[in-house]
């Protein structure tokens, strides 16, 4: 018997590593060939959503460690989706690991156009990035649970509020009652960047950012861009949750969060505590835009300077209260600068 395995124990483990890669082959094909009618099902059904999904030739490869998904000139819109945002870029790249089809990761190939807002308003802008990728993760349902996109080295134009940025990331959630902090019918939308230059006036404090956070929950998800359905919204107790907001630029450095909704005139309104570093630079750049007097200005000073107090590392830091209510954005009871109606 010895002697038996010792002849037969190699091709005995040939034929079973051929026989394993040849199955293993047939069900690399098997998902390829389940993928493409997978998007073809897909597109159908997006399409019966009111999402407009378009695209060129596919093809796959990746074999043996990937599936790729080669999608050439891609195009999606929404129309009747919050923002109605549209997209499309030269090609698509989406990988697929075969043991887990529930993670998905998205890379676009050349320029990426996105477009939002309503036809009369439309907006759109040209974005090139040196890579961009986006991790797109679905339940055992196959619906929607996260996506995670990484943009580097990012120039945009057109109606882009950012110019320029070494890094974006922009991290998006949809939740249905999971937990009490993810409500029904709601999403945690959170971004943050690195080396971020803005269109000039959009931020009174600056047009440059070192970094910048954002997180916010929208409770309930607006049904829509237009004013009809921003009403409704507004109506149904529509509120943003801003658990942080935090920005760093080479003299300032601002944290807090707060609630914003939308008041009867279709105006921002709500309440926000920012912890701050640089008070009396933080207050210039707030007050420059506004109306406020030299008189008020002083006061103003003088009431943040006797909130301020020394850290740890013996920095003056304070902390402020920003409120929003009747078309006006006041800091500490003063009023600082008009804000007019979102749409």
């Amino acid at each position: 018997m010895g002697t038996f395995l010792r002849r037969w124990i190699g091709p005995l483990v040939l034929l079973l590593v051929l026989g394993g890669g040849t199955g293993y082959w047939f069900y690399w094909n098997h998902l390829a060939e389940g993928l493409r009618a997978g998007l073809d099902r897909w597109v159908v059904d997006r399409r019966a959503d009111g999402i407009d999904v378009r695209h060129g030739p596919v093809e796959v490869s990746g074999f043996p460690y990937r599936l790729l998904l080669t999608v050439s000139a891609p195009e999606v819109a929404a129309p009747e989706r919050a923002g109605a945002p549209s997209w499309s870029a030269a090609a698509l790249d989406i990988y697929f690991q075969p043991w887990n089809l529930h993670h998905v990761i998205l890379q676009p190939q050349g320029a990426q156009q996105l477009g939002w807002g309503p036809p009369e308003r439309r907006q759109a802008t040209v974005i090139q990035t040196a890579d961009t990728r986006a991790s797109v993760r679905f339940d055992a349902a196959g619906r929607l649970e996260t996506i995670a996109t990484d943009m580097r080295d990012v120039v945009a134009d057109g109606d882009s509020p950012v110019r320029q940025a070494g890094r974006l990331q922009i991290h998006y959630r949809e939740n249905d009652g999971q937990t009490p902090e993810r409500p029904e019918h709601s999403v945690n939308l959170a971004l943050t960047g690195d080396d971020i230059v803005l269109v000039p006036g959009l931020v009174p404090v600056s047009d440059t950012f070192q970094q910048a956070a954002l997180s916010v929950l929208v409770r309930p998800v607006p049904r829509a861009a237009s004013p009809e359905a921003l009403d409704a919204w507004r109506d149904e107790s529509g509120v943003i949750d801003i658990s942080r907001v935090a920005f760093l630029t080479d003299r300032l450095r601002v944290s807090g969060d707060g609630t914003i909704a939308l008041d009867l005139n279709r105006r921002p309104e709500g309440a926000m505590t920012f912890v701050v570093h640089g008070a009396d630079r933080f207050i210039d750049a707030l007050t420059s835009q506004g109306r406020m007097s030299e008189l008020a200005r002083v006061g103003l000073r003088m009431a943040v300077s006797a909130l301020e107090k020394t850290d740890k590392e013996g920095n003056r830091v304070v902390t402020l209260p920003l409120t929003v209510q009747d078309g006006t954005l006041s800091l500490l009871g003063f009023k600082l600068l008009p804000v007019p109606p979102v749409y």
